[in-house]
């Protein structure tokens, strides 16, 4: 039960519950033999599995010690003995790569990768979860690419990938991208039918439909979430009525999702609903679940800050502190926002000295968190993808190139005369071009002079960046301490004011770092990377992640589109980020209660996106300087909102590298049309 309870409160802190719960699948795919021993090992292989699966390690390990000796090192089942030592030493990262690489040393050539397909897929993968653990993102992704590769098993198999890919999205905050992959992992789960349990298929698929909720929810789509967190009940309930799971699975299964339910409740102040699924999570709780309880008990407690019945969260915080330290490597998360809720509590209750050391302990903690997935965050995964797609389409080429080294052969040989051609024509060259040695040597010195003034230019950018980094974690200090004594009650209004002022004054300051880092401040070199994406559907999701900023202003964002593909190829992201700025400059120069239309259509290989506003517009004496860098043309939104004068033209460079182009038309007083003009695909 241990380790299966693992991986559920892993998900509660780093969202590996899916990660976790693969490896229980894919016992089935070992190659069948006629050896009645090898038969006998196999089936206590799968005994083993069930152990596993029951939560009794000790027991499993000792069945597996006891194998070892009878598994030959030529037998394919080695590997799947190698798969579940890996697995079983899921809170070990050394013992789990140890045991990876145990399994690959099977496949030494390529006829053995031939001959047990299904083997090397379950190695691979298990190789995948490894480096992942490790921290090896892109060694990950690289394993998980060859097991995409592989397939053998099918369409489950295919979900299982789509899932752990979305666990990597997920770690690096891009929720929209991870709940696309956790939802693509449920639909193609629901294909499977042989080779996997129903007990396993319950965790998967339920599994899939919570994290989808969860993504959601982290990426502020509430109706999505909701959308799959009630789903994923109905499955619960359906799954309980067939008796076919243990009623301790179905328990640890509904005190997640309704957990999850209450904090999105929570969230939308809909408090009664949210501590009727919070008391209910609790209620489940048996105590022996590695800390999955304590989440429920936090947003517990936070409900009664909210709500200001101070009674009982001295209790909800103590039993929740005992399990963050029964259960501290599983619930980083939880420990964060414990000394947060923590904190507050400590400034509802008049003890700011203790208050302070909370907050922080909290702030240390989230800097540490920070620095320890920094690779991660960095990492671009369709890149990684894409690199990985193109080293395996060399790999091919190299294949082919074997049988045509004679063509080669011979183009070298041209080549040679070429060159020696070439050497000769240069020595005649020269000879005429005495004459302009003192030109040349002229426009070398000055060559040398831009080179140099280049690489000063260079060398500030790159310390106006660090500088612009290192300011980050103290305005967050600042803004965050400023925020927490607004709250307290002990504050004149005037003192308010000047608190407010300067948590302000410190997000507009991050505003405005984050605006030069992805402008002015960018790393010039790095590379365009495009993909084939459907822009009708990048604007709908823009769209309906701008809902909630439109709506505290009273907004309506209407779409009108064609309900039909329209296909580019563009970086998804940067063109992303075009989109949102310019509706977000839409809703902040529009009035309260303004519409903002935003369409799309397609014609003669060409994709216009039109945003437009019923705002205050833009004076006839800005209109030639609102797309420069840094540019005069700055004014406050409609309710004060601070600008920078950055986002017009950082969406002027993307659009303009991506072959495109960007203008507007303004009247002032009634607003202002924004056209985008992209390369569309047949």
């Amino acid at each position: 039960m241990k380790f299966l309870l693992l991986c559920y409160s892993h998900f509660r802190s780093t969202f590996f519950l899916i990660t976790c719960l693969f490896w229980l699948c894919g016992l089935s795919s070992c190659s069948q033999t006629d050896s009645a021993a090898h038969n006998e090992i196999k089936k206590q292989l799968q005994i083993t599995d069930s152990l596993i699966i029951a939560g009794k390690g000790d027991s499993a390990i000792a069945l597996l010690q006891k194998l070892r000796t009878g598994i030959p090192a030529s037998d394919p089942l080695i590997c799947t003995y190698y798969y579940l030592l890996s697995g079983h030493n899921f809170n070990s990262p050394a013992l789990m790569n140890k045991y990876a690489d145990s399994a690959m040393v099977f496949f030494a050539d390529q006829k053995t990768i031939e001959k047990y397909p299904n083997e090397y897929f379950q190695s691979v993968l298990t190789k995948g979860d490894a480096c992942l653990k490790n921290k090896d993102y892109i060694g990950a992704l690289k394993y998980y690419y060859k097991g995409q590769e592989i397939l053998p098993a099918g369409i489950c198999d295919n979900g299982n990938l789509a899932s752990k890919i979305g666990v990597i999205y997920f770690a690096q905050k891009n929720y929209i991208m991870a709940a696309r992959y956790q939802a693509k992992s449920y639909s193609r789960l629901g294909q499977c039918s042989d080779g996997i349990t129903a007990q396993k298929l319950f965790f998967l698929k339920q599994g899939a439909l919570n994290n989808t909720g969860f993504s959601f929810q982290k990426a502020g789509m509430p109706d999505s979430a909701i959308k799959y967190y009630l789903k994923d009940v109905a499955l619960i309930d359906n799954t309980e009525r067939t008796r076919q799971i243990d009623e301790r699975y179905i328990n640890s299964a509904r005190l997640v999702v309704y957990d999850n339910l209450g904090g999105i409740n929570l969230q939308q102040g809909n408090l009664q609903l949210a501590k009727s699924y919070l008391d209910k999570s609790t209620a489940l709780d048996k105590g022996n679940m590695d800390g999955a309880g304590i989440p429920p008990l936090l947003k517990l407690a936070e409900l009664n800050l909210k709500t200001g019945n101070y009674a009982d969260i001295a209790g909800l915080f103590s039993k929740s502190r005992i399990l963050l330290t029964l259960y501290p490597d599983e619930n980083i998360d939880s420990e964060l926002k414990w000394n947060r809720l923590y904190a507050q509590y400590l400034f509802k209750i008049n003890e700011p000295a203790k208050a302070y050391h909370f907050l922080n302990t909290y702030l240390d903690l989230k800097e540490h968190e920070d620095k320890t997935y920094s690779d991660l965050y960095r990492l671009n995964i369709d890149s990684e993808l894409k690199s990985l797609q193109q080293k395996q389409a060399l790999v091919k080429l190299q294949e082919q190139d074997k049988i045509k080294r004679m063509y080669i052969v011979g183009f070298a040989i041209f080549v040679i005369f070429s060159v020696a051609t070439i050497l000769m024509i240069s020595r005649i060259l020269k000879r005429t071009k005495e004459s302009r040695e003192t030109v040349t040597k002229h426009n070398k010195e000055l060559q040398r002079a831009m080179d140099e003034l280049e690489r000063v230019n260079k060398n500030y950018i790159r310390i106006m960046r660090v500088m612009a980094h290192d300011l980050r974690n103290p305005l967050s200090g600042i803004t965050g301490l400023a925020a927490m004594l607004m709250i307290e009650d002990e504050f004149s209004e005037d003192s308010k004011n000047m608190l407010r002022l300067i948590e302000t004054t410190g997000l507009h300051s991050m505003e405005m770092i984050n605006e030069l880092l992805k402008s002015g401040l960018a790393d010039e070199n790095e590379k365009l990377v495009k993909q084939r994406i459907d822009l009708n559907s990048l604007l709908y999701d823009s769209v309906e992640l701008l809902q909630f900023k439109a709506r505290e202003k009273n907004q309506t964002i209407a779409f009108e589109h064609d309900n039909k593909p329209l296909m580019a190829e563009v970086n998804h992201e940067k063109i992303w980020r075009v989109i949102n700025n310019i509706i977000v400059n839409a809703i902040k120069f529009s009035h309260e209660g303004g519409i903002i239309k935003v369409g799309i259509s397609g014609k003669e290989s060409k994709i216009l996106i039109s945003i437009a506003d019923n705002g205050i517009g833009i004076s006839e004496e800005q209109k030639d300087i609102v797309f420069e860098m840094f540019t005069p043309a700055k004014k406050s939104g409609t309710n004060g909102e601070q600008p920078f004068g950055l986002g017009l033209s950082i969406s002027k460079r993307i659009i303009e590298l991506h072959g495109g182009r960007i203008w507007f038309e303004s009247n002032m007083g009634k607003g202002t049309i924004f056209y985008v003009e992209l390369p569309g695909l047949d």
